[in-house]
């Protein structure tokens, strides 16, 4: 019996779900280097798959990444903690050729109506997947170089001049063309293959223009850049000297596969002008107001162009003691120059969305730069973690240990700030590595409040959807082993029944699809953000109210999650006055948080709390079956 091949766990996911749709799909080279891909994973679709294609891999953990100027490939990302690997799908709805897909073919359809099954994969037949090997060294490649040769013979073993493929290339290129092609591969002549290449293309049926206009035109696309498909996350790093913050952050940025961009702040920083602009009246000032504009300035525009920004220094070393005062010899206008230039600093400078503060004992980073003592330094250091328990999104790292550990543990924050939904395909386990084990065991308890707003805190079946996160997935598994992901493509035909059904930041569709899953008597739970320019569904609490009860749903409430989804530390009813002005009370220190308390007594007062909270739960019961 063949022995089924090796798939890392999240491509596997990957796999399952493009299986679950019932459409065609298959893998077109590489079956053998599936258990850790050394490179992108290539993968043919059927059109009919591409609408729902980006929610349907959310759903499996990947991010997908818009490059324009790639003809029909989609490109599609995945972190693994576990492994500290990248799973890279390449996917196709067509077969075109050429280093601009600039020639095109009609042959999609012909090998997904031919693809075999081989134990979990769909693969081309062998013929098929011959020739397409074939064509893919000659029209992309231009050549076969050394470590492919073997690949090239084996392919060039299995196809045959009459086989279908090779009867296209004739009638493309001319007629012959497929067995030259094969007698210079099976005879060793790749020397040769560089101009008999350049031959085939020169000699491509179509009008002569098309091929170079479709390439222009995917060349100029690609000087746009990939980008993320929605605003890029800031990603800030906050430490003293000799913690390794630029060290950290161009390691990210050469080991995330991703649209990034560096930017450097330095705003309290020395620089080698410093001298000079001592002796002009307000020159440092100056100094700080100019790259607190142009590097607040900088990582918004890279943000909104979909680039995730890594930002070198943050405006919150202004709130650590002793900073930003204007030094004693500057006197009380200084101290209110600096003021005013950390006030602009953080009008100006968006807050990262997720923080990492890199924790090393004072002795370590003298050892590392011979800079200050390591007195001072541990001071700094115990101000920088003191500062990170107020801050919003951030995290601390011990950066002591070894580099490839702390960049190991940052790229798992910064892959799980990015994508929310990456757990949702994975199993229990697939997610954190070993060292992350505990710290999430700590938690599970917290994802867990949301049964505390149902009768029931033992449900007997639980599914669940949207953007569900590894913690909240392996959370539900403790809670019901047999809990099931919903996928986002069933038009609510999903087999069974559940007796919860949570959803994580769904859309409208999912919203509906998953409905049709809750059992007579079940409870549908909800977390929204609140997003004015969200595409699809309600905005609000209130809209996301409003969905439950014109879909029927009875007894349904809303809870503001305070003070987010991600850090819960309270829910709190929306109906409930005394509720909600108890937690605000709880908030006066945080930043703005006096602002804050007054907007959201505001709405209190004019009624219209579950409108203006920003994150929350919404539960409703599907109503008991009547008896017959």
């Amino acid at each position: 019996m063949e022995q089924a091949p090796a798939i890392e766990p999240n491509l596997a996911a990957a796999l399952n779900a493009l299986d679950g749709t019932g459409l065609p799909w298959l893998l077109l080279r590489g079956e053998d280097d599936l258990a850790r891909p050394a490179g992108d994973v290539d993968i043919l679709v059927a059109s009919e798959l591409l609408p729902v294609l980006d929610k349907l891999l959310e759903a499996a953990g990947f991010r997908r990444i818009l490059a324009p100027g790639h003809g029909s490939h989609r490109f599609y990302f995945c972190y693994s903690a576990r492994t500290n690997a990248w799973v890279k799908l390449d996917i196709v709805s067509d077969i075109t050729f050429g280093p601009y897909q600039q020639w095109r073919t009609p042959l999609a359809r012909r090998c997904l109506g031919g693809r075999v099954r081989s134990g979990p994969l769909w693969l081309p037949a062998l013929p098929d997947q011959a020739w397409l090997q074939l064509l893919h060294l000659f029209l992309d490649k231009g050549r076969i170089a050394p470590p492919r040769m073997a690949a090239a013979r084996n392919a060039a073993a299995a196809a045959s001049a009459h086989d279908s493929l090779a009867g296209f290339v004739d009638s493309r290129v001319g007629p012959g063309t497929a067995a030259n092609v094969l007698e210079l591969v099976r005879t060793g002549r790749f020397d040769d293959v560089p101009a008999v290449a350049a031959a085939i293309t020169a000699r491509w049926a179509w009008a002569p223009a098309v091929p170079r206009l479709v390439a222009a035109r995917h060349r100029g696309l690609r000087l746009l850049g990939a980008r993320l498909q929605d605003k890029g996350p800031v990603v800030g790093v906050m430490a003293p000297d000799g913690a390794g913050k630029t060290t950290l952050l161009r390691g990210l940025q050469a080991a995330l596969p991703l649209p990034t961009k560096y930017v450097y702040m330095g705003m309290w920083g020395a620089g080698p002008w410093d001298s000079w602009f001592g002796k002009v009246p307000g020159g440092r000032t100056v100094k700080k107001i100019y790259r607190a504009v142009r590097g607040g300035l900088l990582a918004r525009f890279w943000s909104l162009l979909g680039r995730l920004v890594l930002m070198d220094r943050v405006p919150y070393d202004a709130l650590l003691p002793g900073a930003g005062t204007g030094g004693a010899s500057n006197g009380a206008v200084g101290g209110i120059l600096a003021k005013a230039t950390n006030a602009i600093a953080f009008a100006v400078v968006r807050p990262p969305d997720l923080l990492l503060v890199l924790d090393v004992p004072g002795q370590v980073m003298f050892d590392r730069k011979g800079e200050h003592s390591p007195e001072i330094l541990e001071g700094w250091r115990l101000a920088y973690r003191n500062l990170a328990a107020q801050l919003p999104g951030s995290t601390v790292i011990d950066a002591a240990q070894a580099p490839e550990r702390v960049l190991g543990q940052s790229t798992g924050l910064v892959w799980r700030r990015l994508s929310p939904a990456l757990g949702a395909g994975q199993r229990p386990g697939d997610g954190p590595d070993e060292e992350g084990a505990d710290a999430l065991s700590l938690h599970l308890w917290q994802l867990m409040d949301w049964r505390f707003l149902l009768p029931d805190l033992q449900p007997r079946s639980v599914a669940y959807g949207g953007a569900t996160g590894p913690e909240m997935a392996s959370a539900l598994h403790l809670l019901d082993p047999s809990a099931a992901v919903l996928p986002p493509d069933q038009h609510g035909d999903h087999g069974r029944t559940y007796g919860v059904v949570l959803l994580t930041v769904p859309d409208l569709a999912a919203f509906r699809s998953a409905s049709a899953a809750v059992e007579s008597g079940g409870w549908m739970c909800v977390e929204a953000r609140r997003s004015l320019f969200q595409r699809s569904g309600p905005r609000t609490l209130k809209g996301w109210k409003n969905a439950f009860v014109r879909s029927g749903y009875q007894d349904v409430s809303v809870y503001w999650d305070a003070p987010s989804l991600d850090q819960t530390t309270r829910i709190v009813p929306a109906a409930s006055a005394a509720a909600i002005r108890d937690t605000l009370a709880l908030h006066k220190d945080v930043r703005f948080g006096a602002a804050k308390a007054f907007a959201a007594r505001l709405a209190l007062l004019l009624g219209v709390f579950d409108l203006a909270v920003p994150e929350g739960t919404v539960t409703g019961r599907r109503p008991p079956a009547e008896p017959q």
